[in-house]
């Protein structure tokens, strides 16, 4: 009976671990994931780190370049889901009217050539506030502007030239704040693994470009990363590794006392 009894807890542990978040999709771009994680520290939005500590429950994404770093978190206040970003962007330490932050969303995570209407961008310019900020719905073949939100109630846009824990040097350092349900990204999306895409772009080096993850077209949602959402917050000890090794051991000892026949 013990060796049936440790069976099935070995079967439980697995499935548990099966059940953790798996982006089950078709196509975004390799290698750029990250994991949005339910926060442990609500952060404040005034565009720097209020704490040295307000963004470690986030999850720094995979493949970041050296230029800029950005990561996100989420918090359910009265059944609404908020979406917190910050976004640091180490060589620009301007405030030129020509630089820009963007964020793309692909909410059903069903890709295509072209932005379709589940998909949104949302450009910020010039670091003016309200009147630098305008959102975009796709269309079919291309963007146009999408007005059916108010700030600061649905999107909230914060900025510094500041030091932060990732560099003390004076840069650009963003953070936004939005309402994921009112731009329909909510648990209904499918395993709530929205293709997402965060760029940036210092006027004052236009040689290099904009800075993007993942470094594509902010009009070919195929190539935009994928993004997980976690009903938990982060992990400090649980790593693939882990995870590969437990359930490794699970089904070990699952096959084998399921195997095992009692002695006649």
């Amino acid at each position: 009976m013990k060796r049936y009894l440790l069976a099935v807890f070995s079967i439980i542990l697995l499935c548990s671990l099966l059940l953790m978040p798996i982006a089950l999709v078709n196509a975004y771009y390799d290698d750029y994931e990250t994991s949005n994680y339910l926060a442990i520290e609500t952060p404040v939005t005034d565009g720097a780190w209020t704490t040295d500590t307000e963004w470690d429950d986030a999850e720094v994404p995979t493949n970041l370049p050296a230029t800029f770093h950005w990561r996100d978190k989420w918090t359910y206040p009265g059944g609404i889901i908020i979406e917190h970003y910050i976004i640091e962007f180490f060589t620009d330490d301007t405030n030129d009217t020509g630089d820009y932050f963007q964020y793309c969303c692909d909410r059903l995570a069903d890709g295509g050539d072209a932005p379709q209407p589940d998909d949104i961008r949302i450009d910020y310019m010039g670091h003016s506030g309200l009147s630098g900020l305008t959102v975009y719905q796709g269309n079919g073949a291309g963007w146009e502007e999408y007005t059916d939100f108010t700030w600061p109630d649905h999107i909230y846009i914060s900025e510094s030239i500041s030091s932060s824990p990732l560099d003390s040097n004076p840069h650009w350092i963003i953070e936004l704040t939005m309402d994921r349900t009112k731009f329909d990204v909510s648990q209904s999306t499918p395993a709530y693994c929205p293709w997402i895409r965060v760029a940036v772009y210092d006027a004052s080096n236009d040689t290099a470009g904009a800075q993007a993850w993942p470094p594509t077209s902010e009009d070919v949602p195929d190539d935009w990363g994928l993004e997980t959402g976690v009903y938990a917050n982060i992990p400090e000890a649980l790593t693939i590794a882990a995870v590969f090794l437990l359930s490794s051991v699970a089904v070990a000892v699952s096959f084998y006392f399921l195997r095992k026949r009692p002695k006649t």
